[in-house]
């Protein structure tokens, strides 16, 4: 089956269905090794496996690659992690049911022995369709490469690999294989993000700028949120690393734009050192800290969705007029408060009384929406005056709890962002606006209440970027 992506605006219907439930089969498959107590594999604690990105071609929309060797500490962790959701049984029992199938044995026989496992969709030629497939690790050389059927897919032996998908795509494996066509491996922008990648990391991918506009900007849920915030001016593509920690996981995702494409987008982020976080009061939902305000809200509406009839309106008379107020750190907090809660943005302001005036000169519907208040080298404006009262609070601050110190406590030095989410208490305030009416909610609520928060610091320049993603969950 393949994914019909017909222009750069419309999403495909589906992503190549069959070769990702393969790909999820691999995931789950060799988790359920992993989790098993297997001493096999190379037990070793250094980068995983890579062969699979010498038979994916270089311009690949989407590149997501699992380590499935049990002996791995890092892939045991992953197990370990996944294991705190509720869904894992059910989905682990459900894929080990569907590679019972007699016609793919033989690929369900590779996986239980594989030390990796890819997944990658790309354009073959100049189609609009994506094409899947999939790639497991089967240990050792096989000489026959001849295709047969898997289900609506076919298989191949490519050098080590069982490939799985449809013929055309078992050919360009095949040929790179040969050393025809230049690969994802041999890529210099790929290779030297892979190199720079966590070496504890239990999966890893590349998606490329057109993987990211075409096939996630577009998508809905999650998947939708995660094309808006990588498609940054000038992206080329970017990769990333998932890796299993104490606490939960992290996710690095380094990104690599072209300099001139970046500069001429300008209004990016500025680096600089975090400190608003200090007066952010302890009960926050969220907090966003930037150092140029305009695009961080931009992108928040985007995040948002262009439907969102609260947000949007709020969003354009602040970017209209206060944000000429703040010039050098900023923050967005957001406060629990009942019937809607509060959002206040909080700056740096190096001249009080010059701010105040700024202030006063506001136009009149302005200054009836927003509550705003210039007091200890800081200006404040507020959709309420609790939120004013709540960060002139001297009581206990975000910076300070347990949530904060595992999230995002470890940021660097200097930043272009800083990202904090009270998971649980969003999902809270979700479900009183009718997120619990959502039958895609309910099934996986149970999975969405372990995340118990999110933090996030950025960084980079022109040229590079870098995202630490953290999510605590809960045992």
């Amino acid at each position: 089956m393949r994914a019909s992506t017909p222009s750069a605006s419309r999403p495909p219907a589906a992503l190549a269905h069959h070769a990702v439930r393969w790909g999820v089969a691999a995931i789950v498959v060799a988790l359920a090794l992993a989790l098993g107590g297997s001493d096999g594999g190379r037990g070793s604690g250094g980068p995983p496996a890579s062969g699979a990105a010498a038979l994916v071609p270089a311009d690949v929309l989407v590149y997501v690659h699992l380590s499935t060797d049990p002996g791995r500490p890092a892939t045991r962790r992953a197990a370990a992690m996944a294991a705190r959701f509720p869904s894992w049984p059910r989905l682990r029992d459900s894929v080990v049911r569907q590679l019972a199938a007699p016609d793919c044995r033989t690929a369900a026989d590779a996986l239980k022995g594989a030390n990796e496992a890819a997944l990658a969709l790309f354009y073959i030629g100049k189609g609009t369709t994506a094409n899947s497939l999939v790639l497991v690790d089967a240990g050792g050389e096989h000489a026959d490469g001849s295709q047969r059927g898997c289900g609506a897919l076919s298989v191949a032996y490519v050098g080590h690999f069982l490939a799985i998908g449809q013929p055309e795509s078992l050919s360009v494996a095949q040929d790179l294989q040969r050393g025809r066509g230049t690969s994802l491996a041999a890529a210099a922008g790929p290779r030297r993000v892979f190199a720079r990648l966590p070496a504890d990391r239990a999966a890893d991918g590349w998606v490329s700028a057109d993987g990211v506009r075409r096939l996630l900007a577009p998508q809905g849920g999650l998947l939708g949120v995660a094309g808006v915030l990588l498609n940054q001016p000038g992206l080329t593509g970017a990769g990333f690393a998932l890796s299993a920690t104490r606490d939960g996981a992290r996710i690095v995702v380094r990104s690599l734009r072209d300099p001139a494409q970046a500069r001429k987008a300008g209004a990016g982020f500025r680096p600089f050192s975090p400190t608003l976080q200090d007066a952010a009061p302890a009960g926050a939902m969220s907090y966003l800290g930037v150092s140029n305000l305009a695009p961080a809200l931009r992108r928040l509406l985007a995040a948002a969705g262009s439907g969102s009839k609260q947000l949007a309106p709020l969003v354009q008379g602040i970017d209209t007029d206060l944000l000429r107020l703040f010039a050098g750190e900023a923050a967005i907090i957001l406060t629990p408060a009942t019937p809607a809660p509060v959002l206040t943005l909080l700056a740096r302001t190096q001249d009080e009384a010059a701010t105040r005036r700024a202030l006063a000169r506001l136009p009149v519907a302005l200054r009836r929406a927003f509550r705003t208040a210039v007091f200890d080298g800081k200006v404040a404006v507020s959709t309420s005056a609790a939120g004013i009262r709540a960060v002139q609070a001297g009581g206990p601050h975000l910076s300070g709890t347990d949530q904060w110190s595992k999230s995002v406590g470890n940021h660097p030095q200097s930043v272009s962002s800083l990202l904090f989410l009270d998971f649980s208490r969003l999902l809270q305030l979700g479900e009183q606006t009718g997120l619990g009416d959502s039958s895609a909610y309910q099934a996986a609520k149970s999975d969405l209440e372990k995340v118990r928060s999110i933090g996030a610091d950025t960084s980079g320049n022109d040229s590079e970027s870098t995202a630490e993603i953290s999510l605590l969950i809960t045992p």
